[in-house]
């Protein structure tokens, strides 16, 4: 298994306006462990501009992560939304807006095209509840819906889930499969840099349930830090019965992720 491993686009669709699912084949013998769930993280890199395959050989240099090396090929954060085949294939969702590198790609992937996926023997995944979970909370931005869905997917019979998400259109709301109840609020046309979020308000406004057993909120860095303030003070969640991640920042441009431990870490220096 090499640093980073090479991925076929075997199928790009449009889900919704602003959302289209790439389908990769990985290339050769490693597969994506497939007991990852909720938000499992995987990060890609992808081709130079022009170019249709990324330079998956640089991230396997020796030197590389060492400073030595120069012209890094551009890579970002994303979820697996799905895996098949023994995690030999796998979709992931990408949310189409302006000025978005990974975002301008996906509008224009064909089959054939390559990306490299950075290995891993083990998911990676912030959505981390615990095993009496009965009443859950989840909320998200279009960046965080494809891990949204995927947490919806999994949660058990018995479990009952109130979702607050927020996308560019009526047209971008999403159905899910569950064997949960779970109930949804819609937000849209705010956020996704357009205006500002709607989602900490709309959290703050939200009547809990007497018991919340978890939270997990992943949009704007910004707002997720509002809400995990909310989901403190006023909710009174204890930091193992919620988590709060930035998947991007307002004004940043390139892959950025932070979450709530993260932002105590940054702040305490």
């Amino acid at each position: 298994m090499q640093f980073c491993e090479p991925a076929r686009v075997i199928d790009a669709q449009y889900l919704t306006p602003h959302m289209i699912r790439i389908r990769l084949e990985i290339l050769g013998n490693w597969r994506w462990p497939t007991h990852g769930i909720g938000d499992d993280k995987i990060d890609l890199a992808f081709p130079r501009a022009g170019e249709t395959r990324a330079d998956v050989e640089y991230f396997n240099r020796d030197d590389y992560g060492s400073g030595a090396s120069t012209g890094e090929p551009p890579w970002r954060h994303y979820t697996v939304r799905r895996v098949h085949d023994g995690g030999a294939v796998l979709d992931i969702d990408f949310v189409v807006h302006e000025g978005g590198f990974a975002s301008e790609w996906a509008a224009r992937a064909e089959p054939g095209q390559v990306l490299g996926v950075f290995s891993t023997d083990a998911p990676r995944a912030y959505f981390a509840p615990p095993g009496n979970m009965r009443q859950l909370l989840l909320v998200a931005d279009a960046t965080g819906l494809p891990g949204l869905g995927r947490i919806i997917e999994g949660l058990p019979p018995g479990t009952a889930a109130h979702a607050i998400v927020e996308v560019p259109s009526e047209d971008d709301q999403q159905l899910f499969e569950t064997a949960a109840e779970v109930t949804f609020d819609w937000l849209i046309g705010t956020g996704l840099g357009r205006t500002r979020s709607a989602l900490p308000k709309a959290v703050e406004a939200w009547s809990a349930p007497t018991e919340l057993d978890y939270a997990w909120v992943a949009c704007e860095a910004a707002a997720s830090r509002r809400i995990r303030r909310h989901l403190r003070a006023g909710l009174g969640l204890d930091r193992r019965s919620h988590i709060a991640v930035g998947y991007w920042t307002d004004g940043h441009i390139g892959h950025f992720e932070q979450d709530e431990h993260q932002h105590q870490h940054d702040a305490a220096h």
